[in-house]
């Protein structure tokens, strides 16, 4: 805009002055813009006025960036201040985002899908099943698999309206780290998410916070050797029981299993209670 405003509120002038910038890379494009305040000796004042005439000159949102911080520094005269408006993807209050690592995870498995035994010339092994790595007692040491594993922080800025109690918010937080969700959200069925807490300073105007999540996919008719799963939640944790069975063709004995138990070991409730992405 180059024409000057008055805000009728304060008397002070407002004119955008030439000089923006920006610059793009792989998110975290970045916009700037400078506004010239005159009127008032006190910033707070010409950063009023800009505030109230946020509508009428794009404060808050502008070249698809929203507003991040307003910076301000006193011009030539005592009554003149050269306001800085800085824009990057930060979320606006009810807004989020999403930073992801799909990098994955691992965990000891000691049942195979299947397993095909080769003898050495003149010798024959011992039939273990589906069992891995068997030591020399007839047991499963298993072995460190990679699984799906997604960890995503979200962050949102949450409306000042479910912040108002500080410290009902930040208790709210706290007792739900360490839950499943109990409902689909951000996307993800019953029982796939995780919360692992949020960081952030809550103060009372549309504070900013990191909330992390891990994500894992839930298992339906899942086949692990002979033992077919019908269902494991995305964080639950399945472990099996064996019995001693002396191999016919070795006389040798080894642990064959028996069952598999699906371990419920988290809590469940329902994520809305963060307000993540809600404005009321």
């Amino acid at each position: 805009m180059a024409d000057r405003i008055v805000d009728p509120a304060t008397g002070v002038s407002i004119r955008e002055m030439a000089g923006q910038s920006g610059s793009v890379s792989a998110g975290t494009d970045t916009f700037e813009r400078v506004f010239l305040c005159k009127g008032s000796s006190d910033p707070l004042k010409c950063r009023d006025a800009l505030i109230n005439q946020r509508v009428a000159i794009n404060l808050d949102f502008f070249a698809n960036l929203n507003l991040d911080t307003l910076a301000w520094t006193l011009q030539a005269a005592d009554d003149a201040w050269r306001f800085v408006a800085a824009y990057t993807f930060i979320p606006q209050p009810g807004e989020f985002r999403i930073a992801m690592d799909s990098s994955g995870g691992t965990v000891n498995v000691t049942e195979a899908f299947a397993q095909v035994r080769t003898d050495a010339p003149g010798e024959l092994g011992v039939d273990y099943k589906t069992s891995i790595n068997v030591d020399g007692q007839g047991n499963p040491r298993g072995v460190d698999k990679a699984i799906p594993a997604l960890k995503m922080n979200v962050v949102a800025r949450i409306a000042t309206v479910w912040v108002q109690d500080q410290l009902a918010y930040a208790k709210t937080i706290s007792n739900s780290t360490g839950y499943t969700n109990n409902a689909e959200y951000l996307g993800f069925a019953i029982g796939e998410l995780l919360f692992l807490g949020a960081t952030g300073e809550i103060f009372p105007d549309n504070p900013l916070l990191t909330f992390t999540f891990a994500a894992s996919p839930n298992l339906i008719d899942h086949d692990i050797g002979s033992i077919t799963v019908p269902f494991k939640a995305g964080h639950d944790y399945i472990w099996f029981s064996y019995k001693t069975e002396k191999d016919p063709a070795t006389d040798l004995n080894t642990q064959i299993a028996t069952a598999a138990y699906v371990a419920r070991v988290y809590g469940s409730l329902d994520f809305s209670v963060l307000k993540i992405g809600e404005l009321n």
